[in-house]
């Protein structure tokens, strides 16, 4: 075979194989679209579609909406039509969060939290809730400052991580997973302490907010995360051929002109902010990280081109379904989030583990 006609050949490969993934991706587009229109509808106040078409054509008509409709529209509008894009922000940042972490270590089991992000933001979060219920003047501003102290509790603690990783030829992985172990084992230690001297009100608080939710979203918070999100994204996407190129090894990246020291470092970065944006505002939701870029390689195959939009689709997808089941498995109780995600991560870790255990014997 001529250089010309492998050229054609490969050309042609690429396209189909393109097409084909591009297919995919907007397939799971569409599902999530189906999702949302499903979340907005359930819950212990149940809405057809009927209403909710009614009641947008009487809003873009300016006519009055009866009483009983305001409160249909005050649940769609305020309620659930923002936890449905939060939903959606939070499962994208997560899911590629943990598509660059697997890609960066090169280990399919990897996972952001494994840096001690989510046991840092856990660990600030604790010891804010706990001084917020001891002085009462704090209780206005108290969603803020656990919020923030989560974000800069899980920036603190990736920063020490790095710090002890670092070494004279750049950040050493097994150095860096290793200081992340100490860290969330520090970070646990720390939140058994602050829960065993709170006070009733504050230990179920950090119970609460440790296991995620979606609760309490407004239209303010999915605007700060949605305004965060768009670059970091963008920067995720940004990467892919970083990490194809990192995925051969660290020496044939540098050997192919990647400079590995910078692109190591910003892609830790950009994990540790995104990871620990969604937990300062939602609480720590579990095994997104994990489970999703899985799914995602089956589907779609190691190649991050693909890998990395499909994992920020899925990622939503993933949320999507999950708040649905929190909010209509026991309504009018609504059920962590946290706890549902956890409830299919976990037996799917175990079943990665057990895969992996047979491929080796």
């Amino acid at each position: 075979m001529s250089a010309d006609s492998l050229s054609v050949t490969l050309h042609a490969t690429l396209t189909q194989r393109h097409k084909k993934y591009g297919r995919g991706i907007w397939l799971a587009a569409g599902l999530g679209v189906f999702l949302i229109l499903v979340g907005l509808q359930a819950g212990s106040f149940a809405q057809s579609s009927f209403d909710m078409l009614q009641m947008l054509i009487k809003k873009i008509t300016s006519q009055d909406l009866t009483q009983q409709q305001d409160i249909h529209w005050y649940i769609f509008s305020e309620l659930r039509a923002p936890r449905m894009v939060m939903a959606i922000c939070v499962g994208a940042l997560l899911a590629m969060s943990g598509c660059a972490m697997q890609g960066l270590v090169r280990n399919p089991l990897a996972d952001p939290g494994l840096i001690g992000i989510s046991a840092g933001a856990a660990a600030a979060a604790a010891t804010t809730l706990a001084l917020v219920n001891h002085f009462p003047e704090l209780e206005k501003a108290g969603q803020y400052l656990v919020a923030g102290s989560a974000f800069v509790g899980a920036l603190l603690a990736v920063w020490i991580v790095l710090l002890v990783a670092k070494t004279p030829m750049g950040t050493a992985i097994s150095s860096l997973i290793l200081a992340g172990v100490a860290v969330n084992a520090l970070a646990g230690t720390h939140i058994g302490a602050i829960s065993y001297m709170a006070n009733d009100d504050a230990l179920r608080q950090i119970t609460y907010w440790t296991m995620g939710s979606l609760g309490g979203i407004d239209w303010h918070k999915v605007s700060f995360v949605g305004a965060l999100s768009v670059p970091a994204i963008g920067l995720f996407l940004h990467l892919r051929k970083s990490l194809n190129m990192l995925a051969l090894g660290e020496n044939e990246a540098q050997c192919m002109g990647l400079a590995v020291a910078k692109h190591k470092r910003l892609t830790l970065w950009l994990v540790a902010f995104s990871v620990a944006l969604a937990t300062a505002l939602c609480g720590i939701i579990g095994f997104v990280g994990l489970v999703v870029p899985h799914i995602a390689r089956t589907l779609f195959g190691a190649d991050h081109q693909y890998l990395m939009p499909a994992c920020g689709v899925l990622g939503g997808v993933l949320m999507l379904v999950a708040d649905i089941i929190s909010r209509t498995l026991f309504p009018p109780l609504e059920i962590p989030i946290g706890i549902v995600t956890s409830a299919v991560g976990a037996p799917f870790f175990l079943y990665l583990l057990a895969k992996g255990k047979a491929e080796h014997v």
